[in-house]
């Protein structure tokens, strides 16, 4: 591999590293703060790991060949877009000086990041492309114990709760106060409704319907 193209990869690397440890100081400054999602704190205690294997992977480019190079640059673009997309939520959710964080997260994946900017599944996809990197592309980037790590952090992503409450378009929420009625029906739902005094009669009636009155 040319001297240009180990410096491009290079480049890639130190690109995601800078994005991740730009991260990790923004949780940093406010890490004690009441208010937070449990995942951003699972989410950042993982964030060394990844650092550290992304290090090492740099300290290794040189030695690639071209072959090896052009297979290594899509899983690094892979990683800094998620990184990218961890650093903005971050960037917009963290805060020392108040406990709204779900409302400001709430915010930031449905308005600009979409239903997969979850933290805990944009660091799910993380650690597996980082887990590419030193079981495939560099072997020897990582140690034993760092496989296993990341192996067990990809689960604990995995199988974490949602960071977000789930919500449907099916959701109904009705509230009522004082007198009167409170009159509910949504979708393809059948509606009947009777106040006063006689008969009523629920039905699905086709063709002629008659009625006799009570004497």
């Amino acid at each position: 591999m040319s001297g240009a193209e180990a410096l491009s990869v290079i480049g890639l690397i130190s690109g995601v590293i800078s994005i991740i440890e730009a991260t990790k100081t923004v949780y940093d400054a406010a890490k004690d703060a009441q208010g937070q999602p449990q995942a951003f704190r699972q989410v950042a205690a993982r964030l060394p790991l990844v650092v550290n294997i992304l290090d090492n992977a740099r300290k290794r480019a040189h030695a690639l060949d071209e072959t090896a190079q052009e297979a290594l640059e899509p899983t690094l673009k892979s990683c800094e877009a998620k990184a990218k997309a961890l650093q903005k939520i971050f960037q917009k959710v963290v805060r020392k000086d108040d406990d709204k964080w779900y409302d400001r997260y709430k915010k930031a994946v449905g308005g600009t990041l979409g239903n997969q900017g979850k933290v805990e599944q944009l660091m799910e996809g993380i650690l597996k492309d980082v887990q590419v990197l030193a079981y495939e592309k560099l072997t020897g980037t990582a140690s034993d114990a760092e496989m296993e790590e990341i192996k067990e952090a990809i689960k604990q992503m995995k199988d974490m709760p949602s960071s977000l409450q789930e919500e449907t378009e099916d959701a109904l929420s009705q509230h009522h106060q004082g007198s009167g009625d409170n009159i509910g029906a949504t979708g393809g739902a059948t509606f009947n409704l009777h106040k006063g005094t006689g008969d009523q009669y629920n039905n699905d009636i086709r063709g002629d319907a008659h009625f006799r009155s009570k004497n």
